[in-house]
């Protein structure tokens, strides 16, 4: 009862201690909407005295106060009527001004339960309630049955044609011509009628001929005012059409008001202003209402009835689309209000207590207050519903589940009994997907799905009326190709879903505008919506498809757990697009957000999401910022380092690229960074094995280096041998680039020999996928020239195998071309021969080839192995093999020839091998038409081949330097920076130009020449 009576927060309403516990004087305790507490003591004395009631108070007032509570209700079965204890109930009052007291005794416990005859059946019978709660409102007069068959008359054959209205509007069509202003008057009483008769639409349609008569009676004022009322129920009501219709309308009748002279001119240019600023937002395809935002700030002396409306048009589109910036509104919401008070314009449309949670949504005392209303049950069943769910909207997005689990479920309570059937279901969603945001994922998290099912089937009372469902109409718009008119839509139904807390609907609205606005070339408000929808997977591709536009993130610390984590993923993908100044800004935050939810300090998913793409992002910006900050991150990482065998950890991959990057952007982190890296290895983690394979980090060891000190690297090239000796994968390949005449190093070589002379034949009907005939070959290189010619006969063998797959096979021919390294030149000859045969197809076709290429739309299994073409692996290896002129022009010639192919790994191979064309054959190809390529590393050839004879190639070297991928321009700016270092003036341009581009590690490139 407390609950009900208080407006106290039912969830947070609990017993206080358990029995033998110290109390303090209270035994209840609740939180109100401002977050104060009440506290009850309950006292079941036969008699109550004033004494009681003294010793209950100071029992309180003397203790502690649990939870500073500012509310005391002393509660006793007993009667508290006598004038005793009215008297010191008064004395106990003024003795302590800073404490509310209550008293509530049997006489108002009773009064209190009358109205609530649920909870009189449930802890007495449900005959007690029939006869205790005599205190409920008296049933009215039975609503009469609904005569069907009139029901059925009046949609069969129209309500214009029934007995009661058709002779009517008969007569005002007559008098049209004669009368108009009696037609007029005719067609509004009809309209009314049909209106209560729930044919709203048809009477839409004899308000419009009232206004017709309106113009033919000479009255163009009281027509355009009627037009701008009709306008602004189409807007509310969804009928973009009508609303165009009448706006289009109202400034024709303007137009003869002002020529007329009117006396009320003014007003009509008023309402024509209104609705054409109205129609130009609701109809904008972005969702900007300036225009009517303008228009509203205009200071008029004309305040049309309707204009609180119009008010609430732009404040809940603001609120849906733009919350940061609703606070803006204040001025016009609260005139608005006022004037939907004073002069109420819908009874249905809701309008002032909408506008009241327009301003709950920023200003915390009207929240405040509307929850107190709501909860105390000082405003209809249907509004506190509202208002509760609205509440739990709020506490979702501000990372309190609890309360908002708590919020819906009263909304859907009083929503069930307000006859908010539609409402009350989407509001079970909403609580389904704060357990799905939050958790807990328990076996019931369906319950509140298969609930709202039922829920439906009982009825279909809503909040808003609409003449089409604004997700139904958005979907067919799209399914239409009209990708204006479905935004338009989509945009009405995020803003009715924000207005009805429908949040399972709100985030489905959210997705599907990032998606109508990713497809319709607005990157910027694609990302927007991705990131309150917590789409992170679309706004990544998103963001790795827009190339060098930043999309704005905004404050990472704030907004739900998912869209930070959205942010945060954005500026993994876009980390090269920062600003030099706020990458380390955006460390620091990264940082901190990792570090509080590793503490477990985040509310966020079970799955700890936001933690880890926090995490991912800070390996991505960790040698962005200062040597303090890459520390920061190391520290933060060192945890992750230590596990069980076979354990992988989230942050592995990130960990072991941040490892390699701060080693080269700081020299003093470099021992520690490559330590780490090495750890990493050792436990298996993947990129760790890669990166200790990488020539680079290899070469960070190398005699000559400045990166480490001697010491460090003598520790860390024996670090290199004890990782092969533990068999670490890539291990080898890292001990054979740095100590390649070690015997553990020649030991694995000829390991690698027999492996691949002893690699067995396919076997009919079954088929491997992966050799590690690469990693061998280059293992086998270091071997004498015997080993590595049998090795070469065995592997050009296997890609000639067509029982062997594709994979297979190209593996083969990348093996080949590792072990012609310082081969004899018959070697090398036999070898191009070989190649050529591929290049021209004789070998073409391979087992399982069915399963190459992309795979089938519908298929089941969604498995591609790459397209089964060998040609550019075998031209790879013809270019390896080429020795005489001859053979390189033979190579350059199929290179260019390949160019025209659609297979990417074609194009890639023809690439390479153009880059690594001899001089005199390299200057024969015209490095301006390969800037034209689509194909990326096409373009990344052309620059190179620009800087090698820029005297020829500056002007399109220039061109390259806007190159849309970035790739292109990276290695522009390395060959230049390269080439300026040597002297090259024309190059110096060129690193000067890509010195300003918006990507770091091209500006990082370009300023290496300085």
């Amino acid at each position: 009862m407390a609950n009900r009576s208080l407006g106290l927060r039912g969830a947070k309403f609990r017993r206080y201690g358990v029995q033998g516990q110290a109390q303090h004087g209270i035994d209840l305790a609740g939180r109100e909407p401002d977050d104060q507490y009440t506290v009850v003591q309950c006292k079941e004395y036969q008699v109550f005295t004033a004494a009681d009631l003294r010793a209950a108070v100071e029992t309180f007032t003397t203790g502690r106060r649990p939870f500073d509570a500012h509310c005391l209700i002393v509660a006793t079965s007993a009667s508290t009527q006598t004038t005793q204890v009215a008297d010191e109930l008064g004395r106990l009052r003024s003795e302590h001004p800073d404490l509310e007291l209550e008293l509530w005794g049997a006489e108002q416990i009773n009064d209190l339960l009358r109205p609530h005859g649920d909870v009189v059946a449930q802890f007495w019978t449900r005959e007690t309630a029939v006869q205790f709660c005599t205190g409920a409102p008296l049933p009215g007069v039975p609503v009469p049955p609904l005569d069907r068959q009139e029901q059925a008359l009046r949609i069969l054959i129209g309500p214009l044609r029934t007995d009661d209205v058709a002779p009517a509007l008969r007569q005002a069509e007559e008098q049209r011509s004669t009368n108009p202003e009696e037609a007029a008057r005719a067609y509004a009483d009809l309209a009314r009628q049909l209106d209560e008769a729930g044919f709203r639409g048809h009477g839409g349609v004899l308000r419009g001929k009232q206004v017709d008569a309106l113009q033919l009676a000479g009255r163009p004022d009281e027509a355009a005012e009627l037009a701008a009322q009709l306008a602004v129920t189409a807007l509310n009501r969804g009928e973009w059409h009508e609303s165009r219709e009448l706006t289009a309308l109202l400034e024709k009748l303007a137009g003869q008001a002002e020529s007329a002279g009117t006396e009320h001119s003014p007003h009509t240019r008023r309402h024509s202003q209104l609705l054409s600023a109205a129609v130009i937002s609701a109809f904008h395809p972005l969702g900007d209402f300036s225009a009517l935002q303008s228009a509203l700030e205009i200071a008029s002396p004309v305040k049309p009835a309707y204009q609180p409306l119009l008010v609430l048009l732009l404040a809940e589109n603001r609120l849906a689309t733009d919350p940061e910036r609703l606070q803006e509104l204040d001025p016009l919401v609260r005139e608005a209000i006022t004037a939907a008070q004073s002069e109420p314009v819908r009874p249905g449309l809701d309008t002032v207590l909408r506008l009241r949670l327009v301003r709950a949504a920023y200003d915390a005392t009207e929240r405040t207050q509307l929850l107190w209303e709501a909860r105390r049950h000082q405003m209809s069943g249907r509004h506190a519903a509202l208002v509760q769910a609205r509440e739990a909207r709020r506490c979702a997005l501000e990372g309190q589940p609890e309360e908002a689990v708590e919020g819906w479920r009263n909304g859907v309570h009083d929503g069930i009994h307000a006859g908010l059937t539609e409402e009350a279901a989407e509001w079970l969603y909403a609580i389904r997907a704060v357990n799905v945001r939050y958790g807990p994922w328990l076996s019931n998290i369906d319950d509140e799905h298969r609930l709202a099912q039922a829920l439906r089937a009982t009825g279909t009372g809503c909040l808003l009326e609409r003449a089409r469902p604004p997700r139904e109409h958005a979907l067919s718009a799209l399914k239409a190709d009209r990708p204006s008119e479905a935004a338009q839509c989509a945009l009405r139904w995020l803003t009715d879903t924000v207005i009805t807390a429908d949040w399972a609907g709100e985030i489905e609205a959210l997705e599907f505008l990032g998606d109508l606005y990713c497809e319709n070339q607005e990157p910027v408000l694609a990302a927007m919506y991705y990131m309150r929808a917590g789409e992170t997977s679309k706004a990544k591709k998103l963001a790795a498809a827009v190339g060098d536009l930043p999309l704005t993130m905004g404050p990472i610390n704030q907004g739900p757990w998912w869209v930070m984590e959205t942010q945060a993923c954005l500026l993994e993908v876009q980390a090269d697009l920062i600003r030099d100044d706020a990458a380390g800004i955006f460390l620091d935050e990264m940082t901190a957000l990792a570090v509080r939810g590793r503490a477990g300090e985040l509310a966020e998913s079970p799955l700890g999401e936001l933690t880890r793409q926090a995490t991912q992002s800070a390996c991505v910006l960790a040698a962005r910022g200062t040597p303090a900050q890459a520390q920061a991150v190391l520290d933060l990482l060192a945890p992750d380092v230590p596990r069980e065998p076979n354990r992988y950890r989230d942050s592995d991959d990130g960990h072991a690229s941040a490892c390699y990057a701060i080693a080269v952007a700081h020299p003093s982190l470099a021992a520690q960074a490559l330590t780490r890296l090495f750890d990493l290895a050792e436990r298996s983690v993947d990129k760790a094995n890669r990166l200790l394979a990488d020539g680079n980090v290899c070469g960070m060891l190398a005699d000559g280096q400045s990166f480490l000190g001697e010491e460090d690297k003598v520790r860390l090239r024996q670090r290199v041998s004890e990782l092969d000796q533990l068999g670490i994968s890539h291990a080898d390949v890292a001990h054979a680039r740095i100590d390649p005449d070690h015997s553990l190093v020649r030991s694995r070589a000829e390991q690698a020999r027999d492996r691949i002379l002893q690699r067995p034949c396919p076997q009919p009907g079954s088929a491997s996928f992966g050799t590690n005939l690469t990693t061998d070959s280059y293992l086998v290189s270091k071997l004498h020239q015997a080993d590595r010619g049998a090795c070469l006969t065995k592997v050009l063998e296997i890609a000639a195998d067509a029982n062997e797959v594709a994979l297979n096979r190209k593996e083969a021919l990348t093996a080949a071309r590792n072990l012609l390294f310082d081969a004899p030149l018959t070697v090398r000859q036999r070898a191009f021969r070989t190649a050529q045969s591929f290049v021209g197809g004789a070998h073409d076709g391979s087992y399982l080839d069915e399963l190459s290429g992309a795979p089938h739309p519908l298929g089941f299994f969604r498995i591609s192995f790459g397209s089964a073409s060998l040609r550019g692996e075998a031209l790879v290896l013809a270019s390896a093999a080429a020795e005489a002129p001859v053979d390189h022009a033979w190579v350059r010639d199929q290179a260019i020839s390949m160019l025209s192919t659609d297979s990417a790994d074609d194009l890639q191979a023809a690439a390479r091998v153009l880059n690594w064309l001899p001089k005199d054959e390299a200057r024969r190809v015209d490095a301006s038409l390969l800037a034209t390529h689509q194909y990326v590393a096409v373009r990344q050839v052309s620059a190179l081949l620009c800087l090698r004879d820029l005297g020829r190639f500056y002007d399109t070297a220039v061109n390259l330097t806007k190159d849309p991928d970035y790739r292109v321009r990276l290695i522009l700016a390395q060959s230049a920076a390269k080439a300026s270092c040597e002297g090259s003036l024309p190059a110096k341009g060129i690193t000067e130009l890509l010195s300003a581009d918006p990507r770091y590690c091209v500006r990082a490139a370009a300023r290496a020449a300085q």
